[in-house]
């Protein structure tokens, strides 16, 4: 038999409706930055690129407490390489599963029965969730629409 999914309490909901919240206004000018590279790769792709590359490094240097360091470390090297192609979608792919799964799921629970993490602990986790997804999504945008050599 699948286990029930955890459905959280009303109040819960609530206090993860104002996490997410003020996550996203705190991202804001991130997204602006993956939105402005998006249109920027369709005018002068190689300028497009180095922004995300950039984009990623950023994204990439956060808290490892908790991480899967060899994922990290994959990931990292792919944005080394400067490949914007499959195998950073990949990397990036399986970070951001790892990073949730193993990072963001376990200190939100915690945040929800009041152990151990603030506030500012989970908003910050989260924030670089959301920063690996916009960086994910960028990648793949430019993987796609990358010139033909």
């Amino acid at each position: 038999m699948p286990a029930v999914p955890y459905m959280p309490a009303p109040e819960e909901l609530e206090k993860l409706g104002g996490l997410f919240d003020t996550v996203t206004d705190r991202s804001r000018p991130f997204f602006d930055k993956c939105a402005k590279t998006k249109f920027l790769a369709v005018e002068d792709y190689p300028k497009a690129a180095d922004e995300c590359i950039r984009l990623a490094r950023q994204t990439l240097n956060i808290d490892s407490s908790g991480v899967d360091v060899d994922c990290l470390d994959d990931v990292k090297s792919a944005v080394e390489s400067g490949q914007l192609d499959g195998n950073l979608v990949d990397a990036l792919s399986r970070f951001r599963s790892s990073y949730l799964e193993g990072v963001l799921r376990p200190a939100v629970k915690s945040y929800l029965n009041n152990e151990h993490k603030t506030i500012s602990e989970i908003e910050a986790l989260y924030t670089d969730a959301v920063r690996i997804d916009g960086v994910l999504e960028v990648v793949q945008f430019l993987s796609r629409v990358q010139p033909k050599s």
